[in-house]
């Protein structure tokens, strides 16, 4: 919840997926929680495609400093 107060991204890999399982490795970018579902996240993959999962599905990634998502 953090991360939308402060505005930040988070870059995650995916995985544990089996309705999608050809997504799992794949890496992205946390936009926010889905309005539609509050236990589900937005993530941006690096191919530009967004898909919601839940927080089980993902993991972080820390890359050197974090980055204030760009309104």
């Amino acid at each position: 919840m953090m991360a939308n107060f402060l505005q930040l991204q988070f870059e995650v890999r995916l995985m544990g997926l089996r309705g999608t399982a050809h997504l799992n490795g794949r890496e992205g970018v946390i936009r926010s929680i889905d309005p539609a579902n509050k236990e589900r996240w937005s993530v941006r993959l690096k191919n530009g495609t967004c898909v919601t999962v839940k927080a089980g599905n993902f993991e972080h990634i820390h890359r050197g400093d974090y980055k204030r998502i760009s309104l």
